[in-house]
């Protein structure tokens, strides 16, 4: 949380976003090519990029939304690829909690969430956070994000990543077999 409320505004994307980004030199809009929840969000109603802004609103009321925006900052395996942006360096207008909220139907997080409406220069991006979407303590802040730096991130937090899914499948399997000989049991147990 510290890195993160350090007056910069996030965007969060995933490994494959990113190199798209990186390769037409802008973030876009999400015009509905990406469908993650079944309806435009707030910031898509408005014509807008969704970003994260940790800085400005009173730190407690930031952290009572923290339900709402944590899982964000590690939804993609085998990285979530957060872009810090310099507001000084945008062109477009920055809409806020609860303006942006203000005629809209899709979701929006509270005090922290911004709408920039406008395309995002890469020139605007200073600063890149990688996280493991599996132990958020393990990250990797880095001022400027190369392929070979990208890539090798990928690979140590895909290992981890790997190891703790096939440890949460292994629970989720003995878990589950152990709920089946309780009910097995029960069943055997009201038929005598």
């Amino acid at each position: 949380f510290r890195e993160l409320r350090n007056g910069l505004l996030w965007h969060r994307t995933s490994a494959e976003y990113y190199r798209c980004i990186h390769n037409e030199g802008l973030i876009k809009l999400n015009d509905g090519r990406i469908d993650r929840w079944g309806k435009p969000y707030a910031c898509q109603e408005l014509g807008g990029i969704s970003l994260f802004d940790f800085t400005t609103e009173p730190e407690d009321k930031v952290l009572d939304q923290a339900i709402k925006w944590q899982q964000f900052l590690g939804d993609f395996d085998p990285v979530t690829v957060l872009l810090g942006i310099d507001r000084t360096r945008l062109t477009g207008k920055l809409i806020p909690y609860p303006q942006n909220k203000d005629g809209t139907r899709g979701n929006v997080i509270p005090w922290v969430e911004v709408c920039h409406c406008g395309s995002i220069p890469l020139t605007a991006i200073v600063s890149h956070i990688l996280v493991c979407p599996v132990d958020y303590g393990r990250f990797k802040k880095l001022e400027r994000l190369d392929e070979p730096t990208f890539s090798l991130a990928e690979e140590e937090f895909g290992k981890v990543v790997r190891v703790e899914r096939e440890k949460r499948n292994t629970l989720f399997s003995d878990r589950l077999e152990a709920l089946r000989r309780v009910a097995a049991t029960k069943d055997g147990s009201a038929r005598h």
